[in-house]
């Protein structure tokens, strides 16, 4: 690459009827010049690119941080709802359990009760034909008085 400093020590060689020197001079100043500027713009556009580039580079390490994270999130999302799931299940099983013991005890009392009532019933009986027995041995100990 062609360097300001090649242009301005550039020396050309002179013949008759050649270039006014002076005007190529000048010329070679004002194309010394644009080439500075142009090398020093693409030199800050070289940096600006180095710059964007490591923005972009962070940026797109953000992204993949970002998409594990989500990514971490909607599994961690997805375990819950499945321990939940399957804790409400235990919670159900457990209340079945809960509720046919609840119900057989319920029952045991019933027959329980129902058994007592039959005994009470029959000893009920009992005491009735008792007394009708001795109601009637004093019925008939008072006619045979008569």
């Amino acid at each position: 690459m062609i360097t300001p400093v090649d242009i301005q020590n550039k020396d050309f060689a002179k013949k008759i009827r050649g270039y006014d020197p002076d005007e190529v001079d000048d010329f070679l100043d004002a194309v010394i010049k644009d080439y500075n500027s142009l090398l020093k713009e693409n030199q800050s556009l070289k940096n600006k690119i180095g710059i964007l580039t490591k923005t972009v580079e962070n940026y797109r390490s953000v992204e993949e941080s970002m998409t594990r994270s989500v990514e971490m999130a909607k599994q961690t999302a997805k375990d819950m709802k499945d321990n939940a799931s399957a804790e409400a299940q235990m919670i159900i099983n457990n209340a079945k359990l809960d509720a046919t013991r609840l119900a057989k005890q319920i029952d045991d009392e019933h027959i329980k009760r129902h058994q007592e009532m039959l005994r009470l019933k029959s000893e009920t009986d009992m005491f009735k034909t008792r007394i009708r027995n001795m109601c009637a041995g004093l019925i008939k100990l008072l006619d045979d008085i008569n």
